[in-house]
């Protein structure tokens, strides 16, 4: 029997899948049937009614949402029949909603609008006033519910159910007095609420932080990859005057963040124009930071590596995986041209990025027959990923979790300790994606693996770990890793940090700070005044992911774009243009910009780390929230709230 299914939709004969809805099935021909309720990602639900079309044979219109495509069928998206059935549908969904187009958030990119402008009658057969319902509800740390709009499709409570495995939120009370609510009356928090503001097809769900904020022809849109965890989702980053008012998913990409987005990735965005930012280099002079010129500081951090490299002191750069792709091979091209051995990226707790075997697509973790998790939960670490577990889970998959403190509410699971716990749950035959947070050593598992169809992601403590690896940000002929640099037996005369903050991420933070302040000349590139920062000697004002264009390398070893969407403040650099600086004052040869550019593909490209050597188990912690690891964070006031409720911390 054949896989594919003849039918014609509007005069076009095609060929599609058996079991295709016929709401896709008329994307292949150009028709876009209007819905409410149903969503790719979401499945069909057969709610609002709205996606009526005719088809020959049945003497009443139906649904496309929730219609399978059948051999033979003649289907009609367009005619007099379907247009009033659709018109009679939006009459009942606009029985109360009110007509305050003028206001609303969601205006220029509604649904409603459209579909009222294409379907909708001149006049409504309604003659009863609209009911009242509540306005302005705070459901919780980033949305605001207008209940008065809402059409109960009911996307959100399904998103929260099939999606994130949630539940909080529900449809409370019955007929015209429905409205959404979350099932405890709690607020409504988890790490992907905000994804529910784009699903609501109309201005029911708005987002707090881009409320009353503009209206979608004033913004300038630039399409980017997230540089909050090492996931590297695709988003819209849309911009009005200078200023980042909001970033959107990219609905069809699928291969990474499958169209959704964590809410760090979609909130944090409001330190780009926050008073704190650092502006100009600072230098310490008695215990007190001045502000210098970048020539200046470009002679006291090369004049401080030489008259290190004199009296026979170390020398060492930290950093890499907040930075590109092209800074980071930047970073260990130049200080490797001045002589410097000590270079590493690990400045947190983490001991590797790059999985021991080859990485696949995000999307095989849906097909494994089981999810082995690893110390920390991806959850918090690289949380759309945790959304790949999930779909796994509710397909059939066996979670089982190794060492982890994390919750997992709602997705069937099992807590092991070692390895072969771990292997006596997972089914004997079918692949296993491993998802491990890349601190303890994992030889166990990666031996109970080897005969296995089997394939691996880290979850990384910095967005770009894995590009830094690639790069060669790795101590090389005996150089020191950034444990060592930083454990305060070094005796170092020079160290130069990009991006990182272990004072607050190491493992030991106390000694961290003891082995800075005996170290002669640190240096640090930051947007603010981080706590590793304040013990600089000479710290250097660094520009966002936001404002620099350039590549980075996700967890499964993609590289991907990063464009500039934003034009940063007067005064900070991109930490390549620091690069560059300094190669100047020590002669350093530049590759040009193609060489950069080949140099960095060719790296990724052929990029395979042989599994180090297995470390000392590090102690473990309670879990940590997406939130914790300070930096830009701690510095945007606008997500103060949802930090506080979400993170714990102030």
């Amino acid at each position: 029997m054949s896989d594919l299914v003849k039918l014609t939709i509007d005069g076009v004969p095609l060929e599609v899948p058996k079991g295709t809805l016929l709401v896709e099935a008329a994307k292949k021909v150009k028709q876009e049937i209007p819905v409410y309720c149903y969503h790719t990602k979401l499945g069909p639900a057969g709610l609002c009614r709205v996606c009526l079309v005719e088809i020959e044979g049945m003497p009443k219109l139906q649904i496309a949402c929730n219609t399978p495509v059948s051999d033979g069928m003649v289907v009609h998206t367009q005619n007099d029949k379907v247009n009033t059935g659709r018109g009679m549908i939006l009459e009942l969904l606009l029985v109360n909603h009110p007509l305050d187009c003028p206001i609303c958030d969601k205006g220029g990119e509604c649904d409603l609008q459209d579909y009222a402008m294409a379907y909708g009658r001149g006049a409504s057969d309604v003659a009863d006033p609209k009911q009242s319902k509540p306005k302005r509800v705070d459901l919780g740390s980033t949305i605001v519910l207008d209940e008065e709009r809402c059409v109960v499709c009911q996307r959100c409570v399904r998103f929260d159910d099939i999606i994130a495995a949630e539940s909080q939120l529900i449809v409370k009370d019955r007929g015209h007095n429905d409205i959404i609510a979350t099932a405890t009356g709690d607020p409504y928090h988890h790490n992907f609420t905000g994804n529910v503001t784009e699903l609501c097809p109309v201005g029911a769900l708005t987002s707090k932080t881009y409320r009353f904020r503009s209206r979608p022809w004033d913004l300038h849109r630039t399409q980017t990859s997230c540089s909050q965890c090492s996931v590297g989702c695709q988003m819209f980053v849309d911009t009005r005057g200078g200023t980042v008012l909001r970033t959107m998913s990219v609905e069809n990409d699928d291969a990474i963040s499958d169209g959704w987005l964590c809410d760090r990735g979609r909130y944090n965005i409001g330190f780009y124009a926050s008073p704190d930012r650092l502006k100009q280099p600072l230098y310490r002079d008695n215990g007190q930071f001045v502000q210098i010129a970048w020539d200046d500081a470009f002679a006291m951090w090369a004049k401080a590596i030489r008259d290190a490299q004199a009296s026979g002191k170390g020398v060492g750069a930290i950093g890499g995986g907040r930075l590109l792709n092209e800074e980071a091979y930047l970073l260990q091209h130049v200080f490797r041209g001045i002589g410097v051995k000590n270079i590493d990226w690990r400045a947190g707790r983490q001991i590797q990025a790059t999985p021991a075997r080859p990485g696949v697509s995000y999307e095989a973790i849906e097909s494994a027959v089981a999810v082995i998790v690893i110390g920390e939960s991806p959850e918090e670490r690289a949380p759309v990923l945790w959304l790949r577990a999930i779909k796994a889970v509710k397909r059939g998959a066996k979670l089982v979790r190794i060492g982890s403190h994390d919750r997992a509410p709602g997705v069937p699971h099992v807590d092991v300790a070692t390895a072969a716990e771990a292997m006596a749950h997972i089914p004997a035959e079918g692949s296993i994606a491993v998802i491990w947070d890349g601190i303890n050593p994992a030889t166990e598992i990666r031996e109970a693996l080897a005969q296995r169809d089997g394939f691996a992601f880290i979850a990384n403590e910095q967005p770009n770990a894995r590009g830094a690896e690639a790069m060669g940000v790795l101590p090389t002929d005996g150089g020191l890793t950034a444990a060592r640099m930083l454990d305060g037996s070094a005796n170092l005369g020079v160290l130069s940090l990009f991006g990182v903050n272990p004072v607050r991420n190491a493992e030991n933070p106390e000694a961290v700070a003891a082995a800075l302040r005996a170290t002669p000349f640190v240096v640090i590139s930051d947007l603010f005044l981080t706590e590793t920062a304040e013990l600089a000697t000479l710290v250097l004002p660094a520009l966002g992911a936001f404002e620099k264009s350039g590549t980075t390398t996700n967890a499964a070893g993609t590289l991907l774009p990063v464009n500039a969407a934003l034009e940063g403040p007067e005064g900070p650099l991109s930490d390549l243009e620091m690069f560059v600086g300094l190669a100047q004052h020590f002669g350093v040869a530049l590759p040009s910009v193609e060489e950069l550019e080949a140099a960095v593909v060719a790296r990724v490209a052929s990029h395979q780390l042989a599994h180090p050597a297995p470390s000392q188990a590090r102690a473990t912690r309670p879990a940590r929230s997406m939130w914790d690891g300070g930096g830009t964070s701690q510095h945007d006031p606008n997500i103060a709230s949802l930090r506080n409720t979400q993170a714990g911390v102030a």
